[in-house]
């Protein structure tokens, strides 16, 4: 490989790695969209998911690192986070009813499709 090349490719430590990843995981994102975000290469970050997950590294959870701070808190820490949840609860609720909605609305323009068109669309259950 010639040096111009070398020198274009980064070198990230194993804990940036790490970090990374576990970030990943509790955002949610994909990962093209996390390599984006962090300026990552799309397929270096997916070659460490990978790595990882075949080579079974366990990630630290975050509740794992606080399990002295627990027994520390307060009940104003304890009313904040029970907020949070709350509020929490409510947001995915809401997805929940707005997906539902989505389904029922799919539904209703099948079978509008269905009688509109003469055919049927969705599959038996009984096909092979």
């Amino acid at each position: 490989m010639s040096k111009a090349i070398r020198e274009h490719y980064k070198h990230y430590s194993e804990d940036f790695r790490l970090r990374m990843l576990s970030e990943y995981y509790d955002s949610g994102m994909s990962i093209y969209a996390f390599a984006k975000k962090h300026g990552i290469d799309r397929g270096t970050f997916l070659r460490w998911t990978k790595t990882h997950e075949s080579e079974k590294v366990s990630l630290p959870l975050q509740s794992e690192s606080g399990e002295d701070d627990m027994a520390n808190r307060g009940k104003d820490s304890y009313k904040d986070e029970n907020a949070q949840l709350k509020k929490r609860i409510k947001e995915l609720e809401k997805a929940l009813e707005f997906s539902r909605l989505e389904t029922l609305a799919r539904d209703m323009m099948i079978d509008k499709a269905e009688d509109y068109y003469d055919i049927s669309i969705r599959k038996k259950s009984g096909a092979k």
